[in-house]
């Protein structure tokens, strides 16, 4: 490759050794690279440490008289570099003489090479789009590498990489760590030793960090069979590769992709470091998810930047220092003092935006923004706004947005006046259409509104007057100023009448009612008429759901309807989770206090961002939140800790406080306290109450001889907490009681240290434990489903399975309707259904695992196999299939192999184009595809009617369809070996028998051009002989048919007198099979006993294939797949500041 030219210096042989050289230029080659000698491994060792990465190759130019030298080219092989010196010869060394000094000379070769260096910069600019501007030159040398070393799929995306040391062995290893989407890559090359390393994050069980060597932090990664310690030189990569783990454990939880930002590249950006587009992607969605578990935003809402600033507060006339974050549809503020003050700004809700240079108190010049809403004319400042003008011309873009989008909706809305329909967006899956028709039932209001709570009218009142104050001081709905004061009010109890405005502001709830207007009756109504499995298990569960209110008693149907409506509506719209238990209890909890559709609104809310994973079959976040807490009760209660892991009890904790939010263990009167906590500071609330409850019965825990002593203490605690309500607080009563708002305020007071941001953390570090636990379960309930099905060992089955599940997992990624996704939601469905292969998996997984991939009609038989096992023609086998392939191939029993290999060349699965070779005419069978399918279709008949009459006294007579033709081919196949089964398999004509013979040959010869071995000599010669015999066994086999078909024909005619006359489709009939009997053909049963004669073929089909070893070549790098095209927009994050 030509570059500018620029001047080196060039000393001695140094680092470099000529290979051509002339009076005016020199073609030098890098040691190390390709050469040897103790030198040259210096060399390579010198470039691999400090990573200098030199080309192989250079072309340089000396001026006659000087010491210094020009570089024209760099190669990255010998071919481009010989090309590049024969152009210099052909185009410029001719041309030199005509100048007449050497500068001359020099200035020739500059200006024409600077000219060609020039001109490829423009058609390069022009064929790169715009992600590949951003990256550095260091980054693209990376990817060309890390391609280069690792032989994975050219569509890998490599994030980022890392000067890295690799702690493994004696010596470390100091190289580069290479970080991908899918992998985590190390590559070292010292003193001539290479370390190579490649790992799936899927298959990734644990990370950890810790102090390290030589004064530096290592990182652990961990998988099922092995484990590396890596010293990063660079903080950012320890978070990166957690949040690249994560990714790969969502693959696992729920097939969520990681899919690109491509509106990323047509945003405007300010003060964003240069570098990759995949990592300023991950970045921007890392602290989007951030940014929407800070302020319980839907999750399809995007960051698009944020900057520091100072907030005034009317409410005490001061500036607090914090950051404004900017996204789609809100502007918010968060002070850095955590909790003292926090501010969410609907832009919709934005009347402008205007500079002012004028501070509020004192008058000084200021660097302001003024929010001015459009009701009431209420104002918000934020002062010393760094970079001030940008962020206003970012505002008047997401305001301008904002109205454009709006002026859409009103105008489609005015345009289906007839039928409307409502769009709901966040949904799992991506969004679902629902159109809207005229309701068959009245949405329910609070159930409270029609039966009366039993509370303490003064008390509420008190309340009530606490509530109207402070919104008087701190502003009312979504806008209102959330300060201290705000989290003491709520920890008090959010009166009656305030309670569903504020579980609906605080939880994020009212913004996905507001953007899908209609869309709960819509779905509510339709989900009811559909029947699945999650509404006969919601049926189930309505009576039990809170038996103690009476708008759940079977006497009453306002509730029991109500919480039938909300619970199918959810699970039609998230049939990941459809239906779980507890969902029941807690949405029986919202309807009292909330209306119908503000329910469902709020269920979407816990289960899908605020508890998030709890919800589903494997109720993934319940086990991930019991990591978490005893993370936190070894770190906060360390004397507790060991007892309560001998109890065992904190799965009890985290399945039963958690998923129903203390609603199971508490009266829901006191618990819906904590609801309020939790829908305004998110689920740190749980952990910090849940500690404080241990806490205060710490001595009775270590007094504690078992689980069960254990959790009916803790129950009877549970009863002593009442709310502040003098009705139910008894001077009298001799047990101590506790107050519920003085529970609350301890448990904020004793754990503040214990943070939504830690949660999150530990959320993450746990996910992996968790995850890669359940896959095992999983792998081992698969392993168990086909064990009687194969021979293969455990360890071998288990080696194919994270091979299917990997592959699996990529398919799906870039396939949102693969069967194995619907699959999934099938309970009834057996293990090995659950994982499958297409096509291309198939033909590359049994590549790895047959001798007969070598054969060049490999292709022709994989796809026959394929296409046997594939009996429901939906381009999918299961695992169960898979492996039963896999075992009549690679397995030692030499008769499944021969039954497979005659089973692949009948009629039908040999379609009629494979026989054109072997005719010797050039006479045209199928003018078009029509005729060719029609042929095809007739072969297939004729097997299926011979299956058909050898089952004729069999009680599953086989059906002449194609899907049941090959259903029994694929049965016959599974069956053990018998004399009855032999004789039903259907006989080979003649052409297919030479089909079959030209592929045994085939399957010995692995290269044509290279000689024949003694093996191959003596195998061609065994097939020849069982040929030649077969063949002659079917001559045979031909003339005696020939001769019955006559004597029957003989003494048909001499009894012709006293037969009945039969009509002449019956004829036909009954001529058909006689005729075929005149056809030349062989049996199963001789093919069988012919091959078995010859020992050189009993032995190669007899040679097993070890699986486990066989797949290695996966474990390197994965199968060879096609570049993705895959451009799916999802929600994800932009940053600009």
């Amino acid at each position: 490759m030509w570059i500018q030219p620029k001047e080196i210096v060039v000393s001695g042989p140094g680092f470099w050794q000529t290979e051509r050289a002339n009076r005016n230029f020199i073609l030098q080659r890098r040691k190390g690279r390709g050469t040897r000698g103790f030198s040259s491994l210096l060399v390579g060792t010198w470039d691999s440490v400090l990573d200098t990465k030199p080309p192989p190759y250079r072309l340089l130019y000396q001026e006659e008289g000087s010491d210094t030298f020009l570089m024209l080219a760099a190669c990255m092989s010998g071919q481009e570099a010989l090309e590049d010196w024969a152009w210099l010869e052909r185009e410029l060394l001719t041309k030199v003489d005509n100048f007449e000094t050497p500068s001359e000379i020099t200035d020739f070769v500059s200006g024409k090479i600077a000219s060609i260096v020039a001109i490829n910069e423009v058609e390069s600019i022009e064929a790169t789009d715009a992600s590949d501007m951003e990256e550095s030159s260091g980054y693209k040398a990376a990817k060309v590498k890390f391609h280069r070393v690792f032989t994975v799929p050219e569509d890998e995306k490599l994030v980022s990489y890392y000067s890295c040391t690799c702690w493994q062995g004696r010596i470390p290893a100091q190289g580069w760590l290479y970080l991908t989407v899918n992998h985590l890559a190390f590559y070292s090359f010292i003193l001539g030793s290479e370390t190579k390393i490649l790992v799936r994050w899927t298959d990734v069980t644990d990370i950890e960090k810790c102090g390290g060597m030589l004064l530096q932090d290592s990182l652990k990664v961990f998988t099922r069979q092995e484990q590396w310690s890596f010293s990063i030189f660079n903080k950012e990569g320890y978070d990166l590769i957690r949040q690249l783990a994560n990714l790969g454990m969502r693959k696992l939880i729920s097939e969520d992709s990681y899919h690109q930002d491509l509106n990323l590249l047509l945003k405007r950006s300010k003060n964003v470091p240069k570098k990759s587009f995949l990592k300023r992607d991950l970045d921007a969605r890392k602290n989007t998810e951030a940014y929407r578990v800070k302020f319980c935003f839907p999750v399809e809402e995007k960051l698009d930047g944020k900057v520091e600033c100072f907030l005034f507060t009317p409410f005490n006339k001061k500036y607090r220092f914090g950051t404004l974050y900017l996204s789609s549809n809100f502007g918010c503020f968060s002070s850095h003092v955590p909790g003292l003050v926090s501010l969410v700004i609907p832009l919709k809700d934005v009347n402008c935006v205007e500079k002012s240079s004028i501070n509020v108190n004192h008058g000084n010049q200021d660097e302001a923004i003024v929010f001015t809403m459009k009701n009431g004319g209420k104002t918000f400042v934020f002062g010393q706004v760094s970079d001030r003008d940008f962020v206003v011309e970012k505002l008047c873009e997401l305001l301008a947005q904002l109205k454009t989008e709006s002026e859409d909706l009103v105008s489609q809305s005015s345009g289906s006046a007839s039928q409307t329909s409502s769009q709901a967006s966040g949904v799992v899956g991506g969004p679902v259409e629902i159109q809207a028709s005229a309701n068959t039932f009245q949405v329910t209001e609070p159930l409270m509104t029609i039966f009366r709570e039993s509370v303490d009218l003064t008390t509420e009142a008190v309340k009530e007057i606490l509530w109207e104050k402070h919104g008087a001081e701190f502003g009312t709905g979504i806008s209102i100023y959330r300060t201290e004061e705000t989290t003491n009010l709520i920890s008090k109890g959010i009166p009656n009448k305030w309670r569903r405005e504020v579980w609906m502001t605080f939880s994020g709830a009212i913004f996905d009612m507001q953007r899908n207007t209609g869309y709960y009756a819509a779905l509510a109504d339709s989900s009811l008429q559909v029947k699945s499995l999650a509404n006969d298990e919601i049926e189930r569960d309505l009576h039990r759901s809170l038996p103690e209110h009476p708008a759940f008693q079977a006497n009453n149907k306002i509730g029991i309807e109500a919480l039938r409506r909300v619970l199918s509506a959810y699970a039609a719209r998230n049939p990941q989770i459809g239906y779980c238990q507890a969902m029941n209890i807690v949405c029986s909890v919202l309807l009292i206090y909330s209306s119908e559709e503000e329910a469902f609104w709020l269920l979407v809310a816990i289960c899908e961002r605020l508890l998030p994973d709890y919800y589903n079959t494997k109720v993934v976040g319940a086990l991930v939140d019991q990591g978490v807490m005893d993370h936190l009760v070894l770190t906060h209660l360390p004397e507790l800790h060991a007892k309560i892991s001998d109890l065992g009890m904190l799965h009890l904790i985290s399945l039963s406080w958690f998923l129903t939010l203390f609603l199971s263990v508490m009266p829901y009167h006191t618990a819906v306290y904590i609801i309020d906590c939790f829908f305004y500071e998110g689920a740190k609330v749980i952990f910090q109450l849940a500690l404080t409850i241990l806490s205060r019965n710490s001595e009775f825990l270590l007094s504690c001889r078992d689980e069960g002593e254990a959790m009916m203490g803790l129950n009877r605690y549970f009863q002593s907490i009442l709310r502040d309500d003098p009705d139910v607080i008894d001077p009298a009563s001799e047990t101590p009681t506790v107050i519920i708002s003085n529970l609350i305020t301890e448990a904020f007071n004793m754990f503040q240290s214990v943070t939504s941001e830690e949660i999150e953390s530990l959320r993450l570090k746990h996910r992996l434990k968790v995850v890669q636990t359940l896959e095992d379960s999983q792998m081992k309930n698969v392993v168990r489903s086909v064990k009687t099905v194969t021979k293969f060992s455990d360890e071998e089955v288990r080696a194919l399975f994270v091979v299917v599940k990997n592959e699996q997992l990529i398919r799906t990624s870039k396939m949102a309707n693969d069967p194995a996704n619907q699959d999934k939601l099938d309970s009834n469905k057996p293990f090995f259904e659950l994982y499958k292969v297409d096509c291309d998996t198939w033909r590359q997984v049994s590549g790895l695992c047959s001798s007969w991939a070598k054969a060049e009609i490999w292709d022709v038989l994989a796809h026959r196999m394929f296409k046997i096992m594939d009996v429901n023609q939906d381009g999918f086998i299961n695992f169960k299939d898979l492996l039963i392939l896999l075992d009549m191939m690679s397995g030692s029993d030499i008769q499944r192999k021969l039954k497979l290999l005659y089973c692949l060349h009948l009629p039908g699965v040999v379609l009629p184009g494979e026989l054109e070779t072997l005719r010797e005419d050039n006479t045209e069978v199928a003018t078009d595809a029509a005729d060719f399918f029609i042929e095809a279709e007739i072969n297939l008949g004729k097997t299926a009617r011979y299956l058909m009459e050898a089952g004729e006294h069999e009680e599953d007579a086989f059906d002449s369809g194609e899907k049941a033709s090959l259903n029994s081919i694929q049965g016959w196949l599974i069956r053990t070996d018998s004399k009855l089964e032999m004789r039903k398999i259907p006989p080979l004509p003649q052409q297919y028998f030479v089909l079959l013979w030209k592929s045994l040959y085939a399957l010995f010869m692995e290269n044509s051009l290279l000689p024949e071995t003694e093996e191959q000599q003596a195998l061609y010669h065994s097939v020849s002989v069982v040929g030649t015999l077969l063949l002659q066994i079917g001559e045979v086999g031909q003339k005696f048919g020939k001769m019955k078909s006559s004597f029957v024909e003989d003494e048909e005619t001499l009894e012709g007198g006293d037969q009945v006359d039969v009509s002449e489709d019956e004829k036909t009939d009954n001529k058909a099979p006689k005729s075929d009997d005149k056809e030349w053909s062989i049996t199963y049963e001789q093919f069988l006993a012919s091959m078995l004669t010859e020992s050189a073929l009993v032995d190669h089909f007899s040679e097993r294939l070890d699986l486990q070893v066989a797949l290695r070549e996966y474990n390197c790098s994965g199968l060879n797949r096609l570049p993705s095209t895959e451009t799916q927009d999802s929600s994800r994050s932009v940053f600009y500041v």
